[in-house]
């Protein structure tokens, strides 16, 4: 190798421990610049994303939904108890869903198909399996416009606070939490009662605002035990659906 007279050239090894300890400082740094891009997104306040949410589900067509209870069921007279409820509601007015339900004196588990389009109710016997005309007013809740329901409850929450929600049905969540009148609850639950109020928990998507899982916990209608707790799924938004009359 050919060297200008009288210079010299200083070559570092990779085994030279200064020159290593370079070069992890300005990979960490890389790192660390690559890795903020991945942080968790900085929260809204909870009333700033309370109002997201409530103008998110004012705008939906269409949820499938889901309905449990962590312990016990809700009454619905007569020795029948709902377990659980599933379906899909198109709006304005249509919802379809089927209940289970348990008869507590014979132990039976009973499952019931509902269609409800405005005011007309169908409800297909658990035993003959036929479907019949049914008053509205013997239904305990009210599917067809459960997204202004939940709007119009969320919109009348108090006490808010907003937490790191973690992943629910794939994607990343804020947990909005705080406390709603029983009563607020009316366009969902018609008979939710006067002077309960329920701790709420709403999992909500971090970019569409819209709510994947929504706990409540308290008397929401007569005879609940005071730790009833329930837990509404929501997700499918704006997929499509279709209602039809069954008879």
């Amino acid at each position: 190798m050919n060297r200008a007279a009288g210079g010299t050239r200083s070559v570092r090894h990779f085994s030279d421990p200064t020159y290593l300890l370079v070069i992890a400082a300005a990979a960490l740094a890389l790192l660390a610049a690559c890795g903020s891009e991945d942080d968790a997104p900085t929260p809204p306040s909870a009333e700033a994303l309370r109002d997201r949410t409530v103008a998110a589900l004012r705008q939906l067509s269409t949820v499938h939904f889901e309905v449990a209870h962590e312990t016990g069921g809700t009454d619905l007279g007569g020795g029948l108890v709902l377990l659980t409820a599933e379906g899909d509601a198109l709006f304005p007015d249509r919802a379809e869903l089927t209940a289970l339900t348990v008869l507590e004196a014979a132990g039976i588990n009973l499952s019931m198909s509902i269609v409800q389009i405005a005011r007309e109710t169908y409800v297909r016997d658990p035993v003959s399996r036929i479907w019949r005309e049914a008053d509205p007013d013997t239904i305990p809740f009210n599917f067809v416009g459960m997204h202004d329901s939940l709007a119009d409850a969320l919109a009348a929450a108090s006490g808010l606070a907003i937490a790191d929600g973690g992943r629910r049905d794939g994607v990343s969540t804020f947990l909005l939490s705080g406390a709603v009148a029983a009563r607020a609850f009316a366009g969902l639950v018609p008979s939710a009662v006067e002077g309960s109020e329920l701790r709420i928990e709403v999992w909500i998507g971090v970019e569409d605002a819209l709510p994947r899982s929504v706990r409540m916990v308290g008397v929401l209608i007569s005879g609940d035990p005071p730790e009833m707790t329930r837990l509404m799924t929501l997700r499918d938004f704006n997929a499509p659906v279709t209602v039809e009359p069954p008879l």
